[in-house]
């Protein structure tokens, strides 16, 4: 599967729309009134944010890959979970920044 710059400016936009979560994953978190151990709220936000780009990042892939007839094969699979990984590892300094901001 050939991923574009058009696809990694995709990735890059779902990125965005995840650390614009930021804010709701603190007020989830901290409006529970449940004694839950979190040792690391900063981290437990950073795994959201990861969790949703993952997600949305892993279905865009998929169906870019169905859009284009491409087979569904593990090269395949894998290659586009690199590209999503490679444009969050990118992006880990701003998105801890985001975090801390709020």
């Amino acid at each position: 599967m050939e991923i574009t710059e058009e696809d990694r400016n995709e990735l890059k936009n779902l990125l965005s729309i995840a650390t614009s979560q930021i804010p709701r994953y603190f007020n989830l978190l901290n409006s529970t009134k449940e004694n839950w151990q979190i040792k690391n709220i900063n981290e437990c936000v950073f795994g959201m944010v990861f969790e949703k780009y993952i997600h949305d990042s892993g279905q865009y892939m998929s169906n870019k890959s169905i859009d284009e007839n491409q087979p569904n094969s593990i090269e395949n699979t894998m290659e586009a979970y690199d590209a999503g990984i490679d444009v969050f590892g990118d992006n880990v300094a701003e998105i801890k920044r985001k975090i801390q901001e709020n």
